[in-house]
């Protein structure tokens, strides 16, 4: 089983190993080159053009759900498919007719880019591409629904390749913050397209009946969206909202900071996801059994979360500035101090990462959205006075503030009323761990500083390469202990 599962999951590891990678390029370029102040501009324009994926109401996840039934000859199944093509075909319409009257109206006075008057142009190309992505995420559901990942992985990979390469080509010749606005807009075009043509190969035009279409099954589609549209806004809250009052409280600089935090938490978050993306089916019986074996399966499944977790969250505390430098070069100001703080809120959200899985295992997703709704209220209620009095810090605090207490607090007491676990144990499975960890964690460090190197570097990269060193060895054994179970 595990084979199966590792092998299932290679591709989807490659690619986010590649959109790291080339990320963390594409993003050390763009700062460097545009510059704090117009980086920073970029990054408010992206924060609120992002308003765009509110409003996907979960259509994508009723699409790739009711794709692989429609072969069952229900007609039922096919109106609701077609409505929900047909929602996401005009809210894409609606936003687009927007955005050409914005582009139309054109000029304004609170934002800029240096050396171009091209504003409106780059907001008008930041807008498509948002746009496309959008209706793009119609077919990325229709080819998951399809068991067409294999297609849609490399549709992806070499559109990240391809948009890596040209920002980072054309940069070195021209800084021009409107040629990489077309390169994005360009690019989420080709990708739409690419995945237009081959979810039509996959028969898309076939299961799709637009006579079908009404208002009954629109209710039905809206019905089974509006919770997923609150997972929508909470994650737009915490990736956009702190940029968006940042922005217009400290100015678009103080934006950069939080903006390269906000990049590596984004890493963290992937990083985390994609190895609970394995062990996930291995735990999946926690939905079923006798709660003896649920509660049991369940702390498994948060131990080795929170090992992963803490190993992430530890290297950031121990390395984080030295990665900075290295990847930045010249490092702004406060960006070591926000990474750092913003680190101990995805810390204590990814280490519990199995509770999603169980809530939605138990059809709880009513419990996932009052968190979620909770999580951002929070947010916007303290991020205002926050960076008002402590500034870019304060945002930080913030996110930690409200992580802390919905993830913290308020996730474990719903677990408990499901799973009958108490408090006491719940925690310690959280808090064990990290402390073993952490204890291995320093271990090693002080054993690459034995090794006397006069340059700092070679401490750091030792300290590397042990942790690899022990993190194969572990997974080798974690493989042959789950492969004697089995």
């Amino acid at each position: 089983m595990l084979k199966v599962l590792v092998s299932g999951a290679l591709y989807n590891i490659v690619n986010i190993v590649a959109q790291i990678l080339l990320g963390l390029v594409v993003f050390r370029e763009m700062l460097l080159h545009f510059g704090e102040a117009d980086f920073g501009t970029w990054s408010l324009l992206f924060a609120i053009l992002a308003h765009v994926k509110l409003f996907e109401f979960g259509l994508g996840s009723i699409i790739s759900k009711l794709v692989p039934i429609l072969k069952n000859g229900d007609s039922k199944n096919v109106s609701y498919f077609s409505t929900a093509i047909v929602a996401m075909a005009l809210i894409f319409a609606a936003f687009l007719a927007v955005l050409v009257a914005v582009a139309l109206i054109g000029g304004q006075e609170t934002l800029q880019f240096q050396g171009t008057e091209a504003f409106t142009l780059v907001l008008f190309l930041i807008g498509c591409n948002f746009l496309f992505l959008y209706l793009t995420g119609a077919f990325h559901a229709y080819l998951t629904g399809s068991f067409k990942v294999g297609r849609l992985n490399s549709v992806r990979l070499f559109i990240n390749i391809l948009r890596s390469v040209l920002i980072i080509g054309f940069l070195q010749f021209n800084s021009s913050v409107v040629i990489v606005a077309y390169i994005f807009a360009l690019t989420s075009l080709l990708e739409l397209l690419l995945l237009f043509l081959i979810s039509v190969k996959s028969g898309f035009f076939e299961d799709l009946d637009l006579s079908t279409c009404s208002i009954s099954s629109f209710n039905y589609v809206a019905e089974r969206g509006y919770k997923l549209f609150f997972l929508s806004v909470n994650d737009y809250v915490r990736q956009n909202a702190l940029v968006i009052v940042c922005g217009f409280i400290l100015g678009v600089i103080a934006i950069v900071p939080l903006r390269i935090a906000g990049r590596l938490m984004e890493i963290y978050v992937q990083i985390s996801v994609s190895l609970n993306y394995i062990l996930t089916p291995y735990f999946s019986s926690i939905a079923i059994g006798d709660n003896d074996s649920v509660n049991q399966k369940f702390l498994i499944s948060i131990n080795c979360a929170t090992t992963l977790s803490a190993l992430i969250f530890l290297n950031i505390v121990f390395i984080g500035d030295w990665f900075l430098a290295l990847w930045l070069g010249d490092v702004p100001q406060y960006t070591s101090e926000v990474m750092k703080i913003i680190a101990i809120g995805f810390f204590i959200e990814t280490m519990q990462g199995p509770c999603t899985s169980l809530l939605i295992s138990k059809d709880k997703n009513k419990n996932i959205m009052v968190l979620c709704i909770l999580e951002a209220s929070i947010l916007i209620a303290i991020i205002y006075p926050f960076v008002k009095i402590f500034g870019i810090i304060g945002a930080a605090y913030a996110v930690v503030i409200s992580l802390g207490l919905t993830r913290g607090v308020f996730q474990p007491i719903i677990i408990k009323r499901f799973l009958k676990v108490r408090l006491f144990s719940y925690y310690a499975n959280l808090i064990v761990p990290t402390v073993f960890i952490a204890l291995n964690i320093s271990l090693l460090k002080l054993v690459a500083m034995s090794f006397d190197f006069t340059n700092e570097d070679f401490t750091l990269i030792s300290f590397i390469a042990l942790q690899a060193i022990v993190a194969i060895a572990a997974a080798f054994y974690l493989r042959s202990k789950i492969g004697e179970e089995n």
